[in-house]
């Protein structure tokens, strides 16, 4: 990707349905709203995390706020979602889905893709940290935003695809409840963050001339 192309990248990935290089925000939750239109929102905000991973991959020249912002969307948002399905959707599913909806071997993918996802982002940890100091990423920095990227849409493909309409479907009110009330009070009290998370976004980001400060 050329400088110019760089600079031009705010434009609407047709594909992804993302603007590009624009800011990513979760979605704000409140008591009474549905739990699965939350996680079709949060989930839009992962698929501009793709673009945005992809976008410092192919960068050639510093851009410490587009790290910065990936690290805070890996090291804070993604977590906390990856919560809310785990701890909160998926055992409800489980215990609502017949044995037509097959969903055992589902959810034991998409746990075990959380796995993979968490352990990938903490690798990416510290080169995404030197990025936000100013450092342009290094070959392998680049494969790997790539990777974890694409493996995000292909997750994010079959949750949408399969699991949503099915908690759609299965889930009572009161399930869509309890999980929108678990899904808060996250929120208001997030689970404490891995240590070199932490120290990653403590670091103050320089500002070099012509980027806004």
């Amino acid at each position: 990707m050329s400088d110019e192309t760089l600079k031009q990248a705010t434009h609407l990935d047709r594909q992804s349905g993302t603007i590009r290089g624009a800011r990513a925000a979760p979605p704000r939750l409140g008591r009474a709203d549905c739990p699965i239109e939350a996680i079709y929102e949060a989930h839009l905000n992962q698929r501009q995390l793709c673009a945005d991973m992809e976008l410092l991959a192919s960068t050639t020249r510093a851009s410490p706020e587009l790290a910065r912002r990936i690290l805070v969307n890996l090291c804070r948002d993604l977590p906390v979602h990856f919560a809310d399905e785990e701890e909160g959707l998926f055992p409800r599913l489980r215990a609502r889905a017949r044995p037509e909806d097959d969903l055992d071997r589902s959810l034991a993918r998409l746990a075990r893709e959380h796995e993979i996802a968490q352990s990938a982002v903490m690798l990416l940890v510290p080169a995404l940290a030197c990025m936000a100091d100013g450092s342009l990423p290094a070959p392998e920095d680049r494969s790997a935003l790539r990777r974890l990227a694409a493996a995000e849409r292909s997750h994010l493909i079959v949750e949408n695809a399969i699991l949503l309409p099915l908690a759609r479907l299965r889930l009572t009110a009161d399930d869509k409840r309890a999980l929108m009330a678990e899904m808060c009070a996250r929120r208001e009290h997030p689970p404490g963050m891995d240590p070199a998370c932490s120290r990653a976004l403590a670091r103050r980001a320089p500002h070099p001339a012509g980027e806004r400060q």
